[in-house]
């Protein structure tokens, strides 16, 4: 079986595709967001998506692979006072137990929007 068979990369592919539609349909929440689709859409062309599965740490102790170019999925264990959330530079996105693809949906926009963001200030 090939990474692109597994079923979680599957939905993740599904997600970052629903977040582009609603990006493009703009749906968006304008108020965090302030690049352009045009922006968020050149990013997302040149975006890898890469998963860490069961990470054990937290998502301050989370070392990013520093490819700008790529956007990490970090799945973790459900646990006390850690939850959902998108790095400040869009680069990881930290998923905690189960979440809701409403949830996934939005953090991965945020995610693109941030990357946008500071790919227009270099």
């Amino acid at each position: 079986m090939t990474p692109l068979d597994s079923r979680r990369t599957r939905l993740l592919c599904s997600m970052v595709f629903l977040a582009f539609c609603s990006l493009a349909l703009g749906e968006s929440d304008r108020s965090e967001c302030t690049a352009t689709g045009n922006e968020i859409a050149s990013v997302m062309e040149k975006t890898k998506v890469g998963v860490v599965t069961d990470y054990v740490g937290s998502p301050l102790e989370y070392t990013s692979d520093g490819d700008p170019d790529t956007l990490e999925i970090v799945f973790l264990p459900k646990r006390k006072g850690v939850s959902s959330s998108v790095s400040d530079d869009g680069q990881v996105i930290f998923l905690v137990g189960k979440v809701k693809d409403a949830e996934q949906q939005r953090l991965i926009t945020m995610a693109f929007c941030r990357r946008a963001v500071a790919r227009r200030a270099t």
